[in-house]
Formats: C-alpha cells, structure tokens, sequence
C-alpha cells in the first residue's frame, strides 16, 4: 500500500491480517502501531513509515556493530474505532480498529501530530480505548501535538524518568500514571521535520544498535544523522552516563527474559564490578533491584489493566511462577497480587 503525496510515501511494512497472524516471519515481526484520527499529519506518519520500510531492506554485519539481526517490522495503521480516516491534505488511509488483537504483541506506539489532535483529544472512546491498551505496550511515542492525546488519556510524557519513586507515604497503590517502566514520550517537536524520523530511528537503534540506525539514517535524509545521533543520545559518542541509562532502558525492555549482571554489563560496555558501581551511583539502585522493581510495576499493570490470571501474569513479567510472584508482592507491597488488583478495581468503582 502506497500512498504519495510529494513529501514522501506511506507505507505498511510487511503488515499482515491483523488477527490472522501465521506466518513463522510473522511471529518474528517487531509490531509498530501508528494511531491516528481525522485531520492528522501525514507528513509526521509517512516520514515514520519510511524509515521502518527503509529499515527492513538493510542489513547490516555484526562485525560493523550491529547485531546481525534483520531488521523485521510489520506496521498497522489504527484509529479508535477502525475504518477510513482522512488526514490533513484530505487523502485517506484504511486502519483498524485500538481493539484489534493485533495489539496484544505491539512493541511500540506512535501518535500522530497535526491539528486534528485537538479534537481527538475530546473523544472519550479514543481515550478509553488508549488507556486499555496503553499499559501492553513497551514504548508509546506522541509526535507533535499527539502529546495533547496522551495526556488526555491521563498518559502522561512525565513517565520518561529512569527513576524510581519510593513508596508513598500515603500507602495509596502505584498506578500507571507513576509507573517509570511504562515509557510515554513526546518527540521533538513539530518544527522540527526531523522530529518523527528520529522517533522511528530510536526503535530501530534499540533493536538492532546504532549502526544499523546510522545506515537508515543515511538512506532516509543523508548527511543528518550528526543531529540524529545527539537527539537519540547515542552512547557511541557520549559518555558513562548515556551507558548506564542504555542499561537501565535494555534492562526495563528485557524483564521478561533472565537476566544476569554480566549480560547488563555487556550493554554498557563495562566490567560487572565497574558497572555495578556505577549503576548504583547514577540510578540509586543496584541493578538486581533496578530489574525487580521492573518486574513488580509491570506486574501491577497487567494486574491493573487486564484480568489475565497471577500465573500467566507472573511468567509475562519474568517472575516465574504465581507463587514467586506473590513472595515479590508480600516483600515490596504487604499484599498478595489477588488483594493489590482487588483494592484497584474497589478505587476505581469508588470513583465511577
């Protein structure tokens, strides 16, 4: 499917029926969503689209510092209840529907920009819709003013930090909105043409490192990624600091998997004794209890958000089992992950 417009084409990359997935490549495709609503920007969406079918047509050794993965991204256009949507200039673009099961594996989130965020802002489905689905997805990136629909949907850009809060004082359960493992983030901003370009080279650097997101880079604006590489914070050219949080970011994005100091050490390029000293001086925890903290807020999400039973929740978050989940809950929050999901849908009547 491809659309032009004079500034660029849009794509779906390698998209399959979205609740038809059978394909063996299919169950390897990293799953990019693109939501967007009437009168969006359709330059901000083509220019991401491009970048992800540039993408999956480079490959790039892993002795030149990649990591000799090809690249694999399927993209589905979305809109809150499906069907037509028109955008900015008038051309219309087929999506399907936040509700689809499409989006039960989506690794990423893109919001459009454009005017028409500030209507989209006010309709209730959408938001409803967003807010289901948000806490499943590993990054949510807003282009623009896209941000206007995350934070109407009570999903807040403030959710960037690498920190993690310490309990409340109040002893109120963490909800989503406080929740550091789930990564809402707004982009550079809309004067900025680069801005949606390097929202998709930041995906594509997480997966498969900064050579290969140099090489799309070139291919997509040549001569841009000097800027690009700044923007994604690129740890080639900075310091301990950007390896210590490229740590902490492969560790949040990895808590499913096991983990061990060495293979966190490995990220940043540092000896384990070297990197645990610093990781602990620059996050204020250890790695271990950087990782378990991960694993117990998204554990709450999914406990929050869906009503999958503790175990299968407890194996999607790394923990195991049920019953180690539960030993993790008792330590961290006095309560069981029966009784912390039991008090929230109390809260949440009480506030109906």
């Amino acid at each position: 499917m491809v659309y032009a417009d004079g500034t660029g084409r849009l794509q779906v990359v390698r998209a399959l029926a979205p609740d038809a997935p059978s394909a063996d490549m299919a169950s390897a495709a990293k799953r990019i969503g693109i939501l967007i609503f009437e009168d969006f920007s359709l330059v901000e969406v083509s220019s991401i689209s491009e970048v992800f079918a540039v993408a999956n047509q480079v490959r790039v050794p892993a002795d030149a510092g990649g990591r000799g993965e090809a690249p694999n991204y399927s993209l589905l256009f979305l809109s809150s209840e499906g069907g037509s949507v028109a955008s900015s200039c008038s051309m219309r673009i087929w999506t399907e529907s936040l509700d689809t099961r499409w989006m039960n594996e989506c690794d990423a989130l893109f919001i459009a920009g454009g005017a028409g965020a500030r209507h989209a802002r006010n309709d209730a489905a959408l938001r409803k819709r967003l807010g289901r689905v948000a806490p499943k997805i590993p990054f949510i990136k807003a282009i623009g003013e896209g941000a206007l629909v995350l934070a109407a949907a009570s999903l807040s850009v403030r959710n960037r930090s690498l920190d993690f809060g310490g309990e409340s004082d109040s002893g109120t359960l963490p909800s989503k909105l406080s929740n550091p493992l789930f990564i809402a983030e707004q982009t550079l901003s809309l004067d900025d043409p680069k801005g949606p370009i390097a929202a998709a080279l930041s995906i594509i650097k997480r997966d498969h490192g900064a050579a290969l997101a140099r090489e799309v880079s070139e291919r997509s604006i040549p001569g841009a990624w000097q800027k690009l590489a700044t923007v994604l914070d690129d740890t080639e050219a900075g310091g301990v600091r950007q390896k210590i949080e490229a740590a902490a970011r492969w560790l949040r994005e990895n808590y499913v998997r096991p983990i061990s100091i060495a293979d966190a050490a490995r990220v940043a390029a540092m000896s384990e004794r070297n990197f645990l000293r610093r990781f602990k001086a620059q996050i204020g925890l250890t790695p271990s209890e950087y990782l378990l903290r991960a694993r117990l807020d998204a554990s709450c999400m999914l406990l929050a958000a869906t009503d999958l039973p503790v175990d299968k929740i407890a194996r999607r978050c790394g923990a195991g089992s049920g019953d180690g989940l539960a030993k993790i809950f008792r330590k961290r929050l006095s309560i069981s992950p029966t009784e912390y999901r039991m008090a929230g849908r109390r809260r949440q009547g009480d506030s109906s």
